[in-house]
């Protein structure tokens, strides 16, 4: 049963997300490369919820997201390359490098904070389109049913 309303919720904190993303790409590109991802799994999740009604397992693979939605939803499929990109931001933006000497804060440009914004925007999208589609698709189910049969003639 599809659950609308909580997948709002989810596609709204993406679009925080992507909007914290793109205020963050040049004053600590970092944290907008982990928001970027961000934006894009919590969009993909809320297309989850809303086509099923259940949350996907505690998955964080933009990648994996959308290899579960492509059979239903194929207009994901090109998303895959920029996925890859976006999820080596999950890990890699939050925590130190100590075999490259690296922190966080200090291994990441601008370029790729851009590059992650870029990447994750028509996700985001796209995800919204769809929810879109399945909040209409709901709503003229749910009158159908108000109507009732109609009589023969």
């Amino acid at each position: 049963m599809p659950n609308l309303e909580e997948a709002a919720l989810w596609l709204g904190q993406s679009e925080m997300d992507l909007d914290t993303a793109r205020k963050m790409a040049d004053a600590a590109p970092y944290a907008a490369c982990f928001y970027a991802q961000q934006a894009a799994e919590k969009a993909l999740k809320a297309v989850c919820l809303a086509a099923s009604g259940v949350v996907p397992p505690r998955i964080r693979s933009v990648g994996r997201l959308i290899s579960g939605l492509m059979d239903t939803y194929g207009q994901f499929k090109p998303f895959l390359d920029s996925a890859a990109q976006l999820d080596s931001y999950y890990i890699g933006t939050r925590y130190p490098h100590a075999e490259l000497g690296q922190v966080p804060g200090r291994s990441y440009t601008s370029r790729n904070a851009h590059d992650a914004v870029q990447a994750a925007e028509p996700m985001v999208r796209e995800c919204q389109l769809v929810y879109g589609g399945l909040v209409e698709a709901a709503r003229a189910s749910r009158e159908k049913r108000l109507r009732g049969p109609r009589p023969e003639r």
